[in-house]
């Protein structure tokens, strides 16, 4: 019986330390698509993967409601909206993510193609941005579509060596 319990405190205490020391991050996605009234599926799935990188590498993730936006005045106000719930959550860092779109003018229907993806991020407890770049290279898989999974994969690298630096 000694060792078990022995084994359960080190399991616990292990647990205890990790969730401790764990960063917390807020991401908040904006989309910016003269072609759609709504969110799309390509911002939504941008969204999972990069909360599915953070979370791979141990930050506690929460999210703000994923918006559109027209303007900067508009992109001001949701950054000042996520901020504040980022602070009321207790988060570390937020990041606020806007996909911008294009559409292809040569479909019956425009589409919304990815032009563009800017990011900023703040420490949560000063409210300053520590770092903001654009990824203006989207990554394009050989049937034309916008390959998601490299993007956010791209998106998580950059902004967590921002937060490391």
């Amino acid at each position: 019986m000694g060792i078990k319990k022995f084994f359960m405190f080190l399991v616990m205490a292990f647990c205890f330390c990790s969730i401790t020391f764990a960063r917390q991050i807020s991401v908040q996605i904006l989309q910016l698509d003269e072609t759609s009234e709504e969110i799309t599926d390509k911002s939504y799935d941008i969204e999972t993967l990069v909360l599915d990188g953070f979370f791979e590498r141990n930050y506690i993730v929460t999210t703000s409601a994923a918006s559109m936006f027209t303007n900067d005045d508009e992109a001001l106000t949701l950054w000042k909206n996520g901020l504040g719930e980022a602070l009321n959550g207790a988060s570390d860092y937020f990041v606020q993510i806007e996909v911008y779109y294009t559409a292809d003018k040569n479909l019956r229907k425009p589409v919304g193609m990815i032009n563009k993806i800017t990011w900023k991020l703040a420490t949560v407890k000063t409210g300053l941005v520590i770092n903001s770049a654009t990824l203006s290279e989207i990554k394009i898989k050989p049937n034309g579509q916008e390959d998601l999974g490299a993007i956010a994969s791209n998106l998580v690298k950059n902004i967590n060596n921002a937060i490391k630096a």
